[in-house]
């Protein structure tokens, strides 16, 4: 699933919640820890609420033992009627506390701290993991977002644990401050094209990819939802000469992809058999014989050759999509 983000002292929040519904996005985070000096922020966490159960759209929130005197509620429980599907609790619940709430919302735990003992604790202390979520931090500040050898051992153990687990993307265009440099979950993905890591993250085992950021961009929202459903890798080209959506080889290749049942019995001539550098669109010409036709998008620059004709180019912007295609993946190649 994808989801976005919203923040209380945002103006622009209910709009951004009606525009990321239009987009078909169903998921949405947000802080529930408001601070008693800023007790206006109480109506407008029920307002964004409000509008978000409207909209369609399930809210997973951090909160605290302040939350409920905060908004003006009886408990945590009555988050549920404003729409509140998940929390993420801060310190000081008790065991027996976390169960009780346990019956009413998603717990998530955090995924980027806990160990295998503490969150195997939780479980015999009676949880399901049916009611957990492994979710993990965001990182405002340069230089400590995750490393991505430690990300995956975590993401890979809540998963043994059959935990769905979520994590961040930044946003494409306004970023949050106070330090305005995107709320990615690993570094990697700090100045990195957000669609690319979302894709990157499905790829190793995440459930639920959120865009930190206060602003996603509807045109990244909605090619986020149509991967999500389709699960196509969309790669921009530039080719008078093919477009349409190809399977890729279930062999996987080192230095191609192979596009499947793009090969032909019609003559193939040679032309244009230049550089195949990275992101090239190729068609082997009738110098490869039974190959004749096979279109591949090369991975890494190649020299020319005179049985290869060059028929196009992935524009650069998707060139790392490359790296992340699965085998028997679906491509999209859409002209731009």
């Amino acid at each position: 699933m994808i989801g976005i983000s919203f923040y209380l002292n945002d103006s622009d929040a209910p709009k951004k919640l009606i525009e990321a519904s239009e987009c078909g996005v169903t998921r949405a985070f947000t802080s529930l820890h408001i601070p008693e000096e800023k007790g206006d922020l109480a109506e407008r966490a029920k307002e964004l609420l409000h509008v978000a159960r409207d909209c369609g759209i399930s809210v997973y929130a951090d909160v605290s033992k302040h939350t409920p005197v905060h908004l003006g509620i009886e408990s945590l429980m009555s988050l549920s009627s404003l729409g509140v599907s998940g929390i993420r609790l801060d310190d000081g619940f008790s065991a027996e506390e976390t169960l009780s709430l346990a019956n009413e919302f998603y717990i998530a735990v955090n995924a980027s701290t806990l160990s295998k003992q503490e969150i195997e604790a939780l479980l015999s202390a009676g949880l399901h993991h049916h009611q957990l979520l492994a979710w993990h931090n965001f990182y405002p500040r340069p230089e400590t977002g995750l490393e991505e050898t430690f990300f995956q051992q975590q993401t890979d153990l809540f998963n043994e644990l059959r935990i769905p687990v979520c994590a961040y993307i930044p946003g494409e265009d306004e970023k949050r401050g106070p330090v305005y440099q995107g709320l990615p979950t690993r570094e990697k993905d700090r100045n990195r094209c957000p669609f690319t890591s979302a894709v990157d993250l499905y790829g190793c085992g995440v459930a639920e990819v959120y865009i930190g950021d206060p602003c996603a961009g509807s045109s990244l929202l909605k090619r986020l939802v149509q991967y999500q459903e389709s699960r196509i890798i969309p790669l921009r080209i530039r080719s008078p000469h093919i477009e349409g959506t190809y399977s890729v080889r279930p062999d996987v290749s080192r230095d191609v992809l192979r596009l499947v049942d793009t090969r032909s019995v019609k003559p193939v001539p040679p032309f244009h058999t230049v550089e195949r550098r990275m992101g090239a669109i190729t068609m082997d010409n009738d110098g490869y014989g039974r190959y004749r036709g096979e279109v591949q998008i090369a991975k890494t620059n190649l020299p020319a050759n005179a049985n290869v004709n060059v028929i196009g180019y992935v524009i650069e912007e998707d060139h790392e999509l490359l790296s992340l295609v699965r085998p028997g993946q679906k491509l999209a190649l859409l002209p731009v």
